[in-house]
């Protein structure tokens, strides 16, 4: 390699082509993103460091970019009639907030969904659940002794 001026950059020229501090260029040594010439002043490529340049613009291009829509996630299959929580607590008649508490209570059966979060719940599980209860409710209300005023 020649000994150009123009092909070599000093530190801080180096950060002035990079828009950043002249702090941050030796760092960007030490991580392997530029490689110096050994015991010769200015010592980085000007080249190398334009090539940077060009990588930090395309990885803060791509920072910007908005994330990726994320699917909607999924019930386990298709085999069911899945809903999710806003569904049992219309067809329940209740709040949201209960059909949670109910499903982490063990009262109602889910399965969660592709993302791992999301409750599915088979609507035939939920009704025989909702009829069990009620049953018992039901028991319990026949099997309270009557008191019989003589």
């Amino acid at each position: 390699m020649s000994d150009r001026a123009g092909e070599w950059v000093t530190v801080k020229e180096a950060a002035c082509l990079l828009g950043v501090h002249y702090s941050a260029v030796p760092k960007m040594v030490r991580r392997g993103d530029l490689t110096p010439r050994s015991n010769k002043r200015p010592s980085l490529s000007r080249q190398a460091v334009l090539e940077l340049r060009a990588v930090r613009a395309e990885r803060a291009r791509l920072r910007a970019l908005p994330p990726a829509p994320k699917a909607p996630p999924a019930p386990p299959d298709d085999d069911h009639g899945w809903v999710d929580a806003a569904t049992v607590a219309a067809h329940l008649d209740v709040g949201i907030a209960a059909v949670h508490q109910r499903a982490r209570r063990g009262r109602l059966p889910f399965t969660l969904g592709s993302d791992g979060r999301t409750r599915f719940y088979r609507l035939d599980l939920v009704e025989m659940a909702v009829r069990a209860q009620e049953a018992t409710r039901t028991k319990a209300l026949a099997a309270k002794p009557t008191s019989i005023a003589s």
